[in-house]
């Protein structure tokens, strides 16, 4: 079988650092909502998020990353960024564009198909908050 040609996938074998800011941003928020900080889940995302003014949009990170059962979020100082997180981040950006069917195909990368379709609202709220927030995803798909 040919590999030549074939699309690689945004975010992959790519340092965490090099992320643009807003990526940067939502990946740090993410990976302190699943760490083990004293303040609780949301809190620790709303820290994260107040650095850009959005600390209200953690309200809308905490349903999302629940509904995700395969979602693996690594520690927040890993430099690599995991297969799961790049999903995450391109659904959010697809939504952001109004690509909807793409982001929840990749929501199913993190979930079964009824959960993967249960989570598209949070998506969504989420998406939304942060462009209202003014992070705005570059296009990657």
């Amino acid at each position: 079988m040919a590999t030549r040609g074939l699309p690689t996938w945004p975010h992959l074998n790519e340092c965490a650092d090099n992320l643009p800011d807003p990526e940067r941003l939502l990946l740090d928020a993410a990976r302190a909502w699943a760490g083990p900080g004293p303040a609780g889940p949301v809190a620790e995302a709303a820290l994260v998020l107040a650095a850009a003014g959005i600390e209200g949009a953690a309200l809308r990170l905490d349903p999302l990353l629940r509904a995700l059962p395969g979602l693996q979020l690594a520690c927040p100082l890993c430099p690599a960024i995991h297969t799961t997180e790049a999903a995450l981040l391109l659904a959010i950006g697809a939504v952001q564009q109004g690509r909807r069917s793409v982001a929840l195909g990749l929501l199913h990368r993190l979930a079964p198909p009824l959960a993967a379709y249960r989570a598209m609202p949070a998506l969504i709220l989420l998406a939304c908050a942060l462009r209202r927030g003014g992070v705005t995803f570059e296009p990657r798909l």
